[in-house]
């Protein structure tokens, strides 16, 4: 039988009536302290809390804290629950012991949630407060409700079980030997679990301290936000910097946390549905892959592939995958994409119809660039992107361009410095003049310049052949700027033979070459510019070890390169012939989730 509920508003806190029955859950009076005013009682025999704000909102926003073990939440938490009731925001917690995520504790959290919702009146979809150990409470409920579920925030949470509390000590929550929980970690582990969570896009937010041996960053925040971004989804972390695994305030009263909580709190269900929306058609427009082991940690790479003829579609994906699981190096991609928001080399460049623009999202993602790996071609953009182009080439940072980028624009507006257009061949140090060598017909072979050869970008290169042939970027009257400095030159060949010798009719011109730009902030930025970088070429380990060194050099760590680390390709890489007979090629829009194994 249902009783009714007698309420009474006592100094901001709700009581019910003990001994209450809702819907086959005992509510009994509780006597957990709590570090302020709110409702201390017992669920189906846990502890449990409930704290209510003044201001009432139907249905109320509410904050799901865990743990809620014995002394928990403590004083330390009162600041930011403060913040939260002001904002008409509830609090709620429950006990569920020494879980760590167990089948039995999410199914206690599944009945405490259906009581709160369905009886007392909270929204159907809170934001997830995890600290430490409540990261496996969440976390495991969350996956399996991922639509009940409007963000997760976290406070050093624990998101896998290997790492704490380990196999051997959560067994008895799960009922199985260790062995079981071996085999059953991809079903247990919620690292392992993530996928439903980035299907709703749910919004994830960490605070993480660098110096946590209980819960370290490595194994729990840092792999959650990789895989997670892997997946299209946002996930970030906030690093606390000398801050371990402890109850500073620093921790509680952060901002950051505490407005991403209540932003999300408040979303109503209406705007959800159409952020939700926007943020997976947006994820679904760029590729994502976070940087394992390597010196390029914390470094984030942007590389663009917007061309229609040297299937940078399929480089670049494939070079990202190398900088990031090799390297280290979190990277994106950028493509040009069609009106269905397909990658599509096959839309024309430039366009005959002068209205008619292309379109490459996420250029956004170059203000939080660290280095831009760029290949584009007549692309007509709307001036918001170019905007965008023109702010990185103002910003000091570095800049790689490959191949097509010294022709990379069409019309529109111009890139302007003090008041003066700024042609690419003055920003690059050179520009496409003509073929020098036969366009199709023959092959590139790299000389290293003799003076050059202990350059950072040279370092363990040894072989650099490619099918793409030599441009012509200087002539008498453009001869090469005297800023700049010649490391590569490109010896035409006979033909697309790998064995053929070089065409000795044809001098070797400069292919590569390095640079210093200054735009309208005054800042001085590392060029480098390669001629070569089709897909064909980058099939070549020379030409990747190149790029690869180049991206060391530009962000500013070339001590670390290392000529014995890899340059291979991570997934098996075949990449398609150059040219424009699509058909006959078969080039054709597609997917960009397609292109995430190249």
């Amino acid at each position: 039988m249902i009783t009714s509920v007698r309420c009474l508003i006592l100094m901001g806190t709700l009581f019910i009536g003990w001994n209450t029955v809702f819907e086959g859950q005992e509510i009994t009076k509780g006597d957990k302290q709590l570090p302020m005013a709110g409702e201390s009682f017992q669920f189906n025999g846990h502890d449990a809390f409930l704290i209510i704000p003044e201001q009432k909102i139907n249905p109320m926003p509410w904050v799901w804290y865990a743990p809620t073990l014995k002394n928990l939440p403590g004083r330390e938490e009162v600041w930011m629950f403060e913040r939260f009731l002001e904002e008409g925001i509830a609090i709620a917690g429950i006990d569920v012991g020494e879980s760590y995520g167990s089948p039995k504790g999410t199914e206690t959290y599944g009945d405490f949630y259906q009581y709160l919702t369905a009886d007392r009146g909270l929204s159907q979809e809170p934001v997830l407060l995890a600290r430490s150990r409540g990261g496996l409470m969440l976390y495991n409920w969350a996956v399996i409700n991922p639509a009940k579920v409007k963000a997760i925030a976290g406070i050093y949470p624990v998101c896998n079980l290997i790492s704490y509390p380990g196999l051997e000590r959560a067994k008895s929550a799960y009922g199985l030997t260790s062995e079981e929980m071996r085999e059953k970690l991809p079903l247990i582990n919620p690292i392992d679990r993530l996928s439903k969570l980035a299907d709703h896009r749910v919004p994830i937010l960490h605070l993480h301290g660098d110096q946590d041996s209980v819960v370290p960053l490595e194994s729990n925040s840092a792999m959650v936000q990789q895989r997670y971004q892997e997946l299209g989804a946002e996930a970030k972390i906030k690093l606390m910097v000398g801050q371990g695994h402890n109850m500073w305030s620093g921790w509680f009263q952060d901002e950051t946390l505490t407005e991403f909580i209540i932003t999300r709190c408040k979303d109503d269900e209406v705007d959800r549905k159409h952020r939700l929306a926007d943020q997976k058609s947006n994820a679904a427009q760029w590729l994502h892959f976070s940087g394992k082991d390597g010196a390029g940690e914390g470094k984030h790479i942007v590389l663009i592939a917007a061309e229609q003829e040297y299937r940078s579609e399929q480089a670049l994906p494939m070079l990202a995958k190398v900088l990031a699981y090799r390297h280290g190096f979190d990277c994106t991609v950028l493509f040009s994409v069609n009106s269905e928001g397909e990658v599509d080399p096959t839309l024309p460049a430039p366009f005959k119809d002068k209205t008619k623009r292309h379109s490459i999202p996420g250029l956004h993602l170059l203000s939080d660039a660290d280095c831009l790996i760029w290949m584009s071609r007549f692309m007509q953009l709307e001036e918001e992107q170019l905007d965008l182009f023109y702010e990185y080439f103002d910003s000091g940072k570095p800049l790689i361009a490959l191949r097509t980028a010294n022709h990379g624009f069409w019309g529109a507006k111009p890139y302007q410095v003090k008041g003066q257009r700024v042609s690419l061949r003055q920003l690059l140090g050179g520009a496409f003049m003509s073929h020098h060598g036969g366009w199709h017909r023959e092959a590139t072979l790299g000389i290293p310049v003799n003076n050059q050869l202990t350059h950072p970008i040279l370092m363990g290169v040894e072989d650099v052949w490619g099918t793409s042939d030599v441009y012509r970027c200087h002539d008498d009257e453009n001869g090469l700027p005297a800023d700049c400095v010649p490391l590569l030159l490109g010896q035409p060949t006979q033909s697309l033979d790998p064995n053929a010798g070089p065409n000795t009719e044809k001098k070797p011109l400069p292919i590569g070459w390095t640079k210093v730009w200054e735009g309208n902030q005054g800042h001085e930025s590392k060029i480098f510019h390669f001629t070569m970088g089709s897909a064909e070429d980058f099939a070549n380990e020379g030409v990747r070890r190149v790029i690869t060194n180049a991206v060391y050099w530009g962000v500013g760590i070339s001590e670390a390169i290392d000529s014995s680390r890899s340059v291979e390709p991570v997934d098996p890489y075949i990449p398609l012939p150059s040219g424009f007979n699509y058909e006959k090629l078969g080039v054709a829009p597609k997917r960009i989730e397609d292109y995430r194994t190249p």
